[in-house]
């Protein structure tokens, strides 16, 4: 018996860490001194931080001495400056003075000055030569076509790209064609979706409806939209009764351009216009423009249909005589300037 009470009288010793009191009691003790730990730091804070009790001073503090080190680092350098132009100006006038005198003048080889007079002779002579690049655009109107293929090929082989304008209802047979052309770089655009001059150009309306569907038929197929066109029988055509800049405001207003062409290879002249002339024609076209301007920016037409074999045999030799002759052949973008027929009614 004796035995429990020591126990339960050592269960509530004050000074006993496992007693049930003892634990209370250092709870407390403990609190305490967590709460004048925490308010000695909140002290030392408001010290060490804001020593003017305003919650922002210590931020503008550091902006005003980062302003200050700014503006001590300019004057620093507007004093450097002013020294080093001082000296310039001083050693300027010492060399101006040697010169009058005849005295400290540089000695230089003559090799270095013939090397000196050589240098600025090239340089004038570049100065005054007047050198162009020469782009030649190959541009393919009525496709696709059982060549289409065949032109794409060439154009791989050669490394350079082309231009096709193509015609809407033959989509459905040529969905890889439309697809292949704008997978390899080579640019799409539209002459429109029935080619039938009688319907294309009846009326405004009649040319926005056709307009609208060449349009969606090639983004329906490739997802692209296009914004370059050509006018079937070109902007020049004698075949429309209505006046061709109605056409063309339609297309202006709708952010499309159109390009025209200013060397025809002729190939549309007859069913299968022989390979030599078709070449002829080509190159004598270029030589007939008016001036080397013009000679800079070539816009080749051609046909891409069917029965058009000679076309696609000329190429070859019309794409290295293009390059033999400088010319780089690219495709349209935003930078070409567009060929447009001056003779619009």
């Amino acid at each position: 018996m004796s035995k429990n009470k020591s126990k339960q009288k050592k269960t509530f010793n004050n000074g006993d860490d496992c007693g049930t009191i003892g634990m209370v009691y250092r709870v407390k003790v403990l609190r305490k001194r967590f709460i004048a730990v925490f308010v000695i730091a909140v002290i030392l804070t408001l010290i060490l931080c804001y020593p003017n009790g305003n919650a922002r001073e210590s931020v503008m503090d550091g902006d005003a001495k980062s302003l200050l080190i700014s503006q001590l680092q300019l004057e620093a350098y507007r004093n450097l400056a002013a020294e080093q132009e001082e000296a310039a100006a001083s050693d300027k006038a010492q060399g101006d003075a040697s010169e009058a005198s005849g005295e400290n003048r540089p000695v230089v080889s003559e090799e270095i000055e013939e090397l000196r007079k050589t240098t600025e002779e090239s340089s004038e002579s570049v100065k005054d030569s007047t050198v162009s690049v020469k782009r030649a655009y190959l541009t393919f109107d009525d496709g696709p076509s059982p060549n289409t293929d065949k032109i794409l090929d060439i154009l791989d082989e050669y490394n350079v790209k082309g231009n096709f304008f193509v015609i809407g209802r033959f989509a459905e047979g040529y969905k890889e064609q439309y697809n292949r052309i704008l997978r390899e770089g080579h640019v799409l655009g539209m002459h429109s979706f029935s080619h039938i001059y009688t319907e294309v150009y009846e009326s405004p309306d009649s040319f926005t409806a056709d307009l609208n569907h060449v349009q969606y038929v090639i983004y329906s197929i490739t997802g692209y939209t296009p914004n370059i066109y050509r006018f079937p029988g070109g902007s020049s055509n004698d075949i429309s009764t209505i006046d061709m800049k109605e056409f063309i405001d339609i297309l202006d207003k709708r952010g499309i351009v159109y390009y025209d062409w200013n060397v025809n290879s002729g190939d549309a002249e007859s069913v299968r216009l022989p390979k030599e002339q078709i070449i002829n024609n080509v190159f004598d076209g270029i030589n007939g423009l008016d001036s080397a301007e013009d000679r800079n920016e070539v816009m080749i037409l051609f046909h891409d249909l069917k029965e058009k074999t000679t076309t696609v045999e000329a190429l070859p030799v019309i794409i290295e005589g293009l390059q033999a002759q400088g010319y780089i052949i690219v495709p349209i973008d935003d930078y070409t300037k567009p060929i447009q027929h001056p003779d619009v009614k």
